[in-house]
């Protein structure tokens, strides 16, 4: 195994053990102070040794600390935790906060003192996304490009404000999107569709509404969330038209935990009624169980009490080990296939027949999901009889 790998292994352990300790200090309700240090930008100083010199030695004011416990997640952040009031801690902000500096406006500061446990859910945001496979960059260590001309802007607040003031009255069909969930065992004659998957198209809301901007890559995951909860909003009110509600039959959706709260949810399990309500999953992504572990639960309790299935929906092999499946109490979990997922088995739910394989474009995906017991499909490979 090369550094680098362990390195990125020792970096998931770190993950998972800050993950207990924020799950462990909310259910005590236990103080602690945090201090995250958004330590990736150190691979840009490769001729300044003084300065990462300086890194190491207020590094060490951490690492010498007792009550202090110092994690390292898999992007080089690091993240400190330790009782309220520690002096070691505010040296090292101090220390950090002059070496680093306060970033610029577009990015997250690079040293950000936290209050647990209500600040956890930022930290849980930082374990999901230093766990997030990286691409390549190919202009890694090569000399500044010349200016390039200037191609659509990014996604900001009045991107957003437009796309709101287009959703409020407009009809969301032309942006609705469903594939099919299919059920195909080793012995089927061929798949047959066991439900739909039902969401809004976000790469053609931006083109018609804010075709201006730089499209769902440009927007900053603030704007997203609340963009996210704008479409739910639209997306319910779509579906509970009757004549769509009672055709809807067996479906999953992907909602924010907040959406399940609001008045749209409430009208379009009233028109599903108790028959069509059981017939639904209300997924929740991985990264929105991570930022806000209490608010999915009272999301996931709230569908159930009224009858829906609940779904862990796009989850991929690294959230595995952080979201063990079944500890989750939910109905169904959704797998996105990767080349990365035969090697998370381990963390796979005890029944395989509440897991659904998406993405399964090829044989190989199809032939691993039988051999875990997977029957559930979804991808092009698959052409359903009738759909």
């Amino acid at each position: 195994m090369t550094a680098a790998a362990v390195a990125t292994a020792a970096g998931a352990d770190d993950a998972l053990a800050l993950v207990r300790l924020l799950r462990e200090a909310a259910a005590a309700a236990a103080a602690r102070d945090a201090l995250h240090l958004r330590l990736g930008g150190l691979a840009a100083w490769p001729r300044q040794p003084h300065r990462r010199r300086l890194v190491e030695e207020a590094l060490d004011l951490l690492r010498g600390a007792n009550r202090i416990r110092l994690f390292s997640l898999p992007n080089a952040d690091l993240v400190a935790v330790a009782p309220p009031g520690a002096e070691r801690l505010r040296e090292a902000e101090a220390v950090f906060s002059t070496l680093l500096g306060s970033g610029d406006a577009a990015s997250p500061p690079p040293v950000a003192r936290l209050r647990l446990p209500e600040e956890a859910a930022a930290l849980f945001a930082a374990v999901e996304a230093s766990l997030a496979p990286k691409t390549p960059d190919a202009t890694a260590g090569a000399p500044p490009e010349a200016p390039q001309p200037a191609g659509p802007g990014a996604f900001a607040a009045e991107d957003l404000a437009a796309i709101e003031r287009g959703l409020a009255g407009a009809d969301l069909s032309s942006f609705l999107r469903q594939r099919p969930v299919c059920r195909l065992g080793p012995g089927d004659d061929g798949p047959e569709v066991a439900w739909r998957e039902w969401r809004v198209s976000l790469p053609a809301v931006f083109a018609a509404l804010a075709p201006a901007s730089g499209g769902p890559a440009s927007a900053p995951p603030w704007l997203l969330r609340r963009l996210f909860r704008s479409l739910d909003r639209r997306f319910l009110v779509a579906l509970a038209r009757p004549e769509r509600a009672a055709v809807l039959g067996a479906a999953a959706l992907r909602l924010c935990p907040a959406s399940v709260q609001t008045p749209e949810f409430a009208r379009f399990a009233e028109a599903l009624g108790p028959a069509g309500r059981a017939a639904v999953a209300v997924g929740t992504r991985a990264k929105d169980i991570l930022a806000d572990p209490e608010g999915f639960a009272a999301a996931r309790d709230h569908c159930r009490a009224r009858g829906f299935r609940t779904a862990l929906m796009d989850a991929d092999a690294a959230v595995l080990p952080l979201l063990p499946p079944d500890r989750l109490g939910l109905d169904l979990v959704q797998l996105r296939w990767s080349p990365g997922l035969p090697a998370a088995a381990t963390s796979l739910p005890a029944t395989p027949g509440s897991v659904a394989l998406t993405g399964a474009d090829t044989a190989a995906a199809v032939g691993w999901g039988w051999e875990r017991g997977i029957a559930l499909f979804e991808g092009r490979l698959l052409r359903p009889r009738g759909g």
